[in-house]
């Protein structure tokens, strides 16, 4: 009561602006972390060519392997 009463003095604008920024600052907040949750870092088109490249680095793959591996990534993007 005593926030709308300080806001009222303040002149009539100042009664929608802080509620539109607690809504914006919410909005931003739990966006960030519902997209954290979903991992939209690791999520993507380059994702299984990101992976294959790790595994080709760490030998676990020969040369000939990631190739062939790599246009069947990029032949099931088309």
């Amino acid at each position: 009561m005593e926030t709308i009463l300080l806001l009222g003095a303040h002149g009539p604008g100042w009664g929608i602006v802080f509620p539109i920024l607690w809504l914006t600052t919410f909005v931003l907040v739990a966006s960030f972390f519902w997209r954290r949750r979903r991992g939209w870092w690791a999520c993507g088109v380059g994702s299984g060519e990101s992976v294959l490249a790790e595994r080709f680095a760490r030998g676990e793959i020969t040369d000939g392997e990631y190739r062939d591996r790599l246009s069947v990534l990029r032949e099931k993007r088309r």
